[in-house]
């Protein structure tokens, strides 16, 4: 037998019919997928761990969570963004997590190394600093050869007048700092 069972002490990751207390990684039984550490089942374990045949995932109470999406933080490798319990190392662009607010993530972790515009197809055009939105930026900033009046963190497309920006006078239409 191989596979996981459970006895008095717990439950264990049992191959060839012992228990493998060298075992760490994810195994599946009739009830989900589990995080087996050192041959067992702790039912403490929630963050992301990694299965060198599955990858990273994220699990609460050992098991995945296939229904988790956000940001997770691990201590060894950052922030990470996870959608449906699997980390996502292809997605990039904004990410909103109901604890830790409006990021932008670069093949799936959280760039802290970016400031600037970007673009996001679902949200627009948003400043970003440290990785992280400011929407308490208002000013210019400079993006691919133009320069945009930023309002609140998100480019307002909406504003026409005159800006001060470190002293100098600007004048701006539809957004845009017209030189």
């Amino acid at each position: 037998m191989t596979g996981l069972a459970a006895n008095a002490n717990g439950w264990f990751y049992v191959k060839d019919g012992k228990v493998d207390f060298s075992y760490t990684g994810l195994v599946q039984n009739e009830s989900g997928w589990w995080y087996v550490q050192n041959g067992a089942i702790s039912f403490a374990a929630t963050g992301l761990v990694y299965d060198s045949n599955y990858g990273w995932w994220y699990v609460n109470g050992s098991a995945i969570d296939f229904g988790y999406t956000g940001l997770v933080y691990d201590s060894n490798y950052g922030w990470w963004y996870v959608t449906g319990g699997a980390v996502n190392f292809g997605y990039t662009g904004l990410v909103y997590d109901s604890t830790y607010g409006w990021w932008y993530v670069t093949g799936g972790a959280v760039n802290f190394g970016y400031t600037g515009l970007i673009y996001d197809s679902n949200y627009g055009w948003w400043y970003v600093e440290g990785g992280a939105v400011n929407f308490g930026y208002n000013s210019l900033v400079s993006y691919g050869g133009s320069w945009w009046k930023v309002t609140g963190g998100m480019v307002d497309f909406g504003f026409t007048g005159i800006v001060n920006y470190y002293g100098t006078n600007y004048r701006v239409v539809n957004g845009q700092v017209q030189f």
